[in-house]
């Protein structure tokens, strides 16, 4: 029953299950993976009297799709696809065929189900793809803050899916971090739960992330904790218990400007 109620204030407990066995394939041969997606262009294409016009490859999938939907919702894929009709989303674009599936989906005006497996890989998107627009319409909102909102509520709500939403951030680093600061804002979250233990519960999570990026990690979270630093120091201790051969050195300011490094060693 707790669960249940946890979803329910996420607003996704009628279509999580549904989410979870949709079919999607990343076949080559397929132009229009997800279904949902493909009946949507064609009933576009049927209403506006306009075949597809632009085609975007990524990870071996490719979709044909109408250039005006997707400029009126991205600002990058607006530039893009003024110059070329057809293009590759590809590193440092940290986006899956399944993820851009769901963000065209949400270009063409469907009702996008967010929850906490997906909000993260969404939101990074919504950012790397400029998706500030809300297609003319006033009182809509964009995929940034639809995102950043439910990111938010979701991370506040309870451990376990503050946890959910931090092990599918981490699995998007460094982009996940360097755009909107995603991981350290769930540790920080898991910090404020349980009286303060609630942070210990991801500690087996991050020993999984390489030193490069958890460095980009404590950096960012030492930017906006600019009050007390237990936390992040707590974190780095905890890290360098695995990461034995490795030194991670921060760089802080000091009144009157100067600045301060603080060095951690494994071992």
């Amino acid at each position: 029953m707790e669960k249940l109620r946890v979803w329910r204030d996420l607003g996704v407990v009628e279509t999580i299950y549904e989410e979870e066995h949709e079919d999607f394939s990343t076949s080559p041969s397929l132009s229009l993976p997800p279904t949902p997606l493909h009946c949507r262009v064609e009933a576009w294409s049927m209403a506006t009297g306009c075949e597809t016009d632009v085609l975007i490859h990524i990870e071996g999938s490719h979709f044909h799709l109408h250039k005006d939907p997707l400029a009126a919702r991205s600002g990058y894929l607006k530039r893009q696809l003024n110059k070329l009709s057809e293009i590759t989303l590809s590193p440092p674009l940290n986006i899956t065929a399944e993820t851009f599936a769901l963000v065209a989906d949400f270009c063409y005006g469907a009702h996008l189900v967010i929850t906490p497996f997906n909000v993260a890989a969404l939101r990074v998107a919504a950012e790397l793809l400029e998706m500030t627009e809300t297609n003319g319409v006033s009182d809509c909102e964009n995929l940034q803050q639809k995102t950043e909102d439910y990111f938010r509520r979701a991370i506040d709500l309870s451990r376990e899916y503050s946890l959910i939403v931090l092990r599918s951030c981490l699995s998007l680093l460094p982009e996940a971090e360097t755009t909107v600061a995603l991981a350290s804002r769930c540790i920080e979250a898991l910090s404020l739960l349980e009286d303060g233990d609630g942070v210990m519960s991801c500690i087996d999570d991050l020993k999984t992330v390489d030193a490069e990026d958890f460095q980009i990690v404590a950096e960012s979270m030492q930017e906006r904790l600019t009050g007390s630093h237990d936390l992040l120091y707590r974190i780095v201790d905890l890290y360098l218990k695995v990461e034995k051969y490795y030194c991670i050195t921060l760089t802080g300011r000091l009144a009157g400007g100067y600045r301060r490094e603080i060095s951690f060693k494994g071992g």
